[in-house]
């Protein structure tokens, strides 16, 4: 698959914040045991660190960086993902925000690393018991980013749909069913179950196959924003 650089519409206001995910047939994008990751191939990682490196910066919330925050440092000193983002005419690293309402020692032992790459760690606002959406936005704003890549987690993506601020997700369907048992599998979006008249709705914009993957790339309807803040 040939990698074009990708088009976004910036909305009014705030930073257009997009996603990508990789999930099974049967909608698992985590298994919460050791054997089941990498879900898809390295051309749909390929895909995916192209994609990211069109980012001003990159988010994810504390419990997806005590899992993946190292190798997302990795990734973006890695030499593929330095030679796409000269490419794209992107300049340095991107800053990696991390939102976290406890930040604790395993987190920073985890951020730590051998390139001297500093992580901003986000916390909430007084009186906050979280992030919030609306605070994260305002200093991604102040910051001057104007494509920011969510990262994850499930919980972090549900209140970027509740809030109607995820602009764009990028889907990868790969060949495999993991099955579901309590507490072990997660789908992309955890934590909440939107009403019947507030389920975000999204345009399918163009498909893609490498292989035996499909690669889905939706746009959020502007008709689903109108009540947004």
């Amino acid at each position: 698959m040939k990698l074009i650089p990708f088009v976004f519409q910036k909305p009014d206001g705030r930073p257009f914040l997009f996603t990508s995910f990789v999930s099974t047939i049967d909608g698992k994008i985590i298994v919460k045991d050791k054997g089941y990751w990498p879900i898809g191939t390295k051309e749909d990682y390929r895909y995916f660190t192209y994609l990211r490196a069109h980012a001003d910066a990159i988010v994810d919330a504390k419990n997806t960086a005590l899992q993946f925050g190292k190798y997302t440092i990795k990734t973006i000193h890695d030499e593929i993902y330095q030679s796409f983002r000269k490419e794209l005419g992107k300049r340095g690293k991107p800053e990696y925000i991390v939102l976290a309402s406890n930040p604790n020692e395993e987190l920073r032992s985890v951020l730590e690393n051998d390139h001297g790459f500093e992580t901003t760690i986000l916390t909430p606002e007084k009186d906050m018991r979280r992030v919030s959406i609306w605070q994260l936005i305002h200093y991604l704003k102040e910051k001057g980013h104007k494509n920011v890549f969510i990262d994850g987690g499930p919980t972090l993506i549900a209140q970027l749909l509740q809030e109607k601020v995820l602009d764009e997700i990028h889907l990868t369907i790969a060949p495999k069913i993991f099955g579901s048992l309590q507490d072990k599998t997660l789908t992309m979006t955890e934590g909440i179950l939107f009403p019947p008249n507030e389920v975000p709705q999204f345009e399918l914009v163009s498909v893609d196959k490498i292989g035996n993957e499909v690669i889905l790339r939706y746009v959020l309807l502007p008709s689903f924003t109108d009540n947004a803040k």
